[in-house]
């Protein structure tokens, strides 16, 4: 069954459970809540950059994409997004980084730097705020990262020319805080796994934004429990779950859905209690 025939069955505006990261299914956790407006005070007083790490699926690309879209919204920052790219040297980061924002590369590493150096100055005299987020940044290598330390030397007396915001995994956490250096300039942001209520609330507002209309399941509370139980409150894992519930529930024309039908689709993804 199709996306579009469960969309029909259900009488939705579109799907709520799809895995891409659209900021417009983003719930905002207290802990989301609290790292958006981090990072958009670090960014608007040019305070400092900042890592975002916590666990596979906990929505840290979500909100990243959400960050792009505001700050996108607002005509004093110049934001750009990258995917943390499979580049092995420094020189190749930086032409990528400036190719992104749309300043001359040179073939000398050092001609770049001055090319992008001269490039912020000009964005600061603009009153503008280039800001750089890079996701899946767990990915970097040690060179990628002297890059970005090196990056961070560019300032005046008082303002950070360059907003950086790195988002990964746990490792990315890890990999800062082995490079002292780099983590005694960064302000960390930890994702964690949400609670049963914010679960519960963010599978809720998913359908409220599809559509949805009436209860999904025949007994929320052991229904949200078992959901919980097995997705350890990671966001994605929980989606996962209630996308194939969906195609569930449609093969067999039902409506609602039981505790037990989480369990097993869990189950069959390999969730683990």
């Amino acid at each position: 069954m199709d996306v579009a025939a469960i969309i029909k069955y259900f009488a939705l505006n579109e799907h709520p459970f799809m895995t891409s990261p659209d900021p417009r299914f983003l719930y905002f956790s207290s802990q989301v809540k609290e790292a958006l407006a981090k990072c958009e005070f670090m960014a608007r007083d040019r305070i400092g950059p900042i890592y975002m790490y916590g666990p596979i699926g906990s929505g840290k690309t979500s909100l990243v994409r959400r960050l792009q879209e505001k700050f996108s919204q607002d005509k004093r920052y110049n934001v750009k997004l990258l995917i943390s790219p499979n580049l092995k040297s420094s020189n190749a980061f930086l032409r990528l980084i400036l190719e992104t924002f749309d300043v001359k590369t040179e073939r000398s590493y050092a001609a770049s730097l001055n090319n992008f150096e001269k490039f912020l100055v000009k964005q600061y005299q603009q009153n503008k705020v280039p800001v750089l987020l890079i996701d899946e940044a767990q990915y970097m290598n040690r060179d990628h990262l002297k890059l970005i330390h090196y990056l961070l030397n560019f300032e005046t007396n008082k303002t950070k020319l360059l907003q950086i915001v790195l988002v990964g995994q746990q490792e990315l956490g890890t990999k800062i805080i082995q490079y002292k250096e780099l983590a005694s300039r960064m302000f960390p942001i930890a994702m964690n796994a949400m609670s049963l209520e914010d679960l519960r609330e963010m599978i809720q507002f998913r359908l409220n934004v599809a559509g949805y209309k009436g209860e999904l399941f025949e007994d929320a509370e052991k229904a949200y429990k078992m959901l919980y139980t097995y997705s350890k409150g990671l966001p994605r894992d929980a989606i996962k779950v209630c996308f194939e519930l969906f195609i569930d529930l449609a093969a067999q024309r039902k409506k609602q859905a039981t505790a037990k039908q989480i369990e097993e689709i869990a189950k069959g993804q390999n969730l683990r209690v």
